[in-house]
């Protein structure tokens, strides 16, 4: 059957050159050229596995041998990501070999820009293809002030509710009058705070981490921008601690407080990215903000668990029902002076998304395919890289769950995080001062400094709000960030 999509000679002729062992550092960009086209990738080690199973040994392979490219491609955890790219973008500004030609990060990786190409031609290409850019890719890779994009978004990933059905009912009926909720799921952060005094009486702690982590970082951005509260305004000025907005802020700190100490035990200010995970799948914890990688790790190995284990929508705050991605899939290529490198990188992006179309991988002998690959995990950031109703018909009847006896619609509500998703430095863009703030956990610390009682909310409030206003300013003069204030 004919390909779809463009190969990579034709997409160069179009739009101009603009888990293995990764190649070692050293080795000289004018070898590589004279040997055999290589593209080197650093992925993270994904939350499903065989995602990384369909990746590696699947789609790059076939890729490669398609385009006439050896792909390698190297997996990581994914806390380490940070530096490796920090020591490979000091290589890229030295005009070194970085290491590897693109990364793919979990966070918009903005504080890299000046390292990375401008991948415009690339998102403008798949969306001839496949439709719209969603907005919150759009304000995860854009600089506004320069119009650059730093990095292309293949995937979100929805961060819905998981909540032990079970135990959440039992403890709604524990509960009556202005304390009660219903016994159909949480709803609000309040629900939370009312059913999990009961659940961690009952041995079943509410699990949110507060500690130097990807979950605590995306979860209390989602607080406090369902408190209407934020780190930046539309225009990248501070307004963390700025009336009205530092009101919003001390009663979300307050509210994180009261939370901990009423719902949750000491392990949250240790937690790793997996913990949470770990404590909802041995039966633990109640409640958790996390991917569907906590639903599909149940249904694999503990189905009678699985099917007591329920997803339902982001918190709603005082002010709005507002979230954020679990993770933020960001590809950024290195600017390097390999053009073939860069080129090649470009082609594998554009199939990439492609690929999210089981139809359109089966034509080109992909495989399954992104979507089925990853288990419903990756969701899509441009409108039809999987049609909607396509992607609804998978959500209603999904195969794994029907497999151990549960509801086939039993994932159908993550398909709503199209409506309460938002990017790290929402209502902003995800600029470089963001990148940073988020990457050297300022949000966590100011939380978990109060919740432990080491800081008066008032006290906590100011610290992280002259670290902020220290770190925007260094970029904002770099001409990398905008606003005044």
């Amino acid at each position: 059957m004919e390909r779809q999509g463009l190969t990579r000679r034709q997409f160069i002729k179009s739009v101009g050159t603009g888990t293995l062992v990764g190649l070692a550092a050293s080795m000289t960009l004018a070898g590589r050229a004279a040997g055999e086209p290589t593209l080197r990738i650093l992925q993270w080690r994904h939350f499903v596995p065989a995602y990384d199973e369909w990746l590696n040994k699947v789609f790059a392979p076939r890729w490669g041998e398609k385009n006439g490219v050896k792909v390698v491609v190297e997996n990581v955890g994914l806390a380490e990501i940070p530096a490796i790219a920090a020591a490979e973008a000091s290589r890229v500004a030295a005009g070194q070999d970085p290491g590897h030609d693109m990364i793919q990060f979990l966070s918009p990786p903005a504080s890299f820009e000046p390292q990375a190409i401008d991948h415009a031609e690339i998102i403008q290409e798949v969306q001839k293809q496949v439709g719209k850019y969603i907005p919150l890719a759009e304000a995860s890779t854009r600089n506004p002030v320069t119009g650059k994009y730093f990095g292309f978004s293949d995937n979100f990933v929805p961060d819905p509710t998981h909540y032990r059905s079970d135990l959440w009912q039992q403890a709604a009926a524990k509960l009556s009058g202005f304390e009660s909720v219903q016994p159909s799921g949480p709803d609000t952060w309040d629900d939370i705070r009312r059913a999990g005094r009961v659940l961690k009486g009952m041995g079943h702690p509410v699990g949110l981490g507060l500690s130097q982590e990807i979950d605590t970082n995306m979860f209390l951005r989602a607080l406090m921008y369902s408190w209407g509260t934020a780190v930046q305004d539309p225009e990248s000025n501070v307004i963390i601690d700025v009336p009205p907005f530092r009101e919003k802020t001390l009663d979300a700190l307050k509210f994180v407080r009261a939370l901990y100490k009423e719902t949750m035990t000491d392990e949250i200010f240790t937690w790793t990215a997996a913990s949470n995970n770990q404590g909802m799948l041995s039966g633990r914890i109640s409640v958790a903000l996390n991917a569907i990688s906590i639903s599909r790790t149940a249904q694999a190995t503990n189905p009678e668990l699985s099917k007591k284990i329920e997803i339902t929508k982001a918190p709603a705050g005082p002010e709005a029902r507002r979230g954020l991605e679990h993770v933020m899939g960001v590809y950024l290529i290195w600017n390097t002076k390999n053009k073939t490198a860069i080129d090649n990188a470009k082609q594998f992006l554009i199939d990439l998304v492609l690929s999210y179309d089981p139809e359109k991988a089966k034509a080109n002998d992909w495989g399954p395919g992104k979507f089925l690959a990853s288990k419903f995990y990756d969701y899509p950031t441009f409108e039809n890289a999987i049609p909607k109703e396509k992607r609804l018909q998978y959500l209603k009847n999904d195969e794994q769950s029907k497999k151990i006896g549960d509801r086939p619609d039993k994932l159908f509500l993550i398909e709503t995080a199209f409506d309460w998703a938002l990017n790290v430095g929402w209502p902003g863009p995800s600029n470089a001062a963001i990148d940073e703030v988020f990457n050297t956990y300022i949000i966590p610390s100011m939380f978990a400094r109060v919740a432990k009682g080491e800081a008066q909310p008032e006290e906590a409030l100011n610290a992280a709000g002259k670290e902020i206003r220290r770190i925007f300013k260094k970029w904002r003069e770099q001409g990398l960030v905008g606003g005044t204030k």
